[in-house]
């Protein structure tokens, strides 16, 4: 537990706090696990925790009534979230919901913005995730302009790629977490057959591999060329 600590303290996301600074954050923080497909927050509830994930895979989703409009991402171990709502919003803006079984360390949200305030180090550090973070959703929102629902695919596959792709023993990427098909098909605006034909005809071409929700890369190329 010691050492889980220091190690969390090493973390760029804390590492530039005063020791004064991160002990106040220690002293309301505390660990909790979730099983698979458990609900962290929900739209709506009160925004008053920021999350560590130690372990595993959350994903963020957040749609319409209609389904019209749908909001999907993910956030992998070793990372801080919500951004969304730092120092504004007193309520979550969409759900996160645990893809694999998780382990996260759990932070009072008004101790954490106290404390990165106070440390204008550490606040720009904040400040540069957040921009990637608006470079990465406009990104997002030229895949979904396009009219031709294989490109809208083909971008999500890429976005997907980037975000949480890791190399195998064969040097392949891949992504080490299950990837439904509906995700898939509901991040790029389009239906599940849909998706599933683009998919298919992907991997006829050998770009990928999906096999039991596991995507491989073959052609990185051929998706990096995409998100330029």
């Amino acid at each position: 537990m010691i050492r889980e600590m220091e190690l969390l303290r090493e973390h760029p996301c804390f590492s530039a706090l005063t020791d004064e600074e991160y002990q106040k954050i220690q002293d309301h923080m505390y660990k909790r696990t979730y099983k698979k497909g458990q609900v962290l927050f929900d739209p709506g509830d009160e925004r008053n925790r920021i999350f560590f994930l130690n372990k595993g895979l959350v994903k963020f989703e957040k749609s319409d009534q209609s389904d019209a409009y749908f909001y999907l991402d993910f956030v992998r171990e070793n990372n801080l979230f919500p951004y969304s709502g730092l120092f504004d919003d007193d309520t979550y803006y969409f759900s996160a919901i645990a893809m694999t079984d998780i382990e996260v360390s759990c932070i009072s949200a008004n101790v954490f913005e106290e404390a990165i305030s106070q440390n204008s180090e550490q606040l720009i550090f904040y400040v540069k995730i957040l921009s990637k973070l608006v470079k990465h959703h406009e990104l997002k929102i030229q895949g979904c302009i396009s009219f031709h629902a294989f490109q809208r695919v083909k971008h999500t596959l890429g976005i997907l790629m980037d975000d949480l792709g890791e190399k195998n023993y064969r040097g392949n990427l891949f992504i080490p977490y299950p990837i439904q098909m509906n995700d898939i098909a509901r991040s790029s605006g389009t239906t599940r057959e849909t998706a599933s034909l683009a998919i298919k005809k992907m991997v006829k071409e050998k770009k990928i591999q999906y096999i039991r929700k596991e995507l491989i890369f073959y052609d990185v190329d051929y998706f990096l060329d995409f998100l330029k």
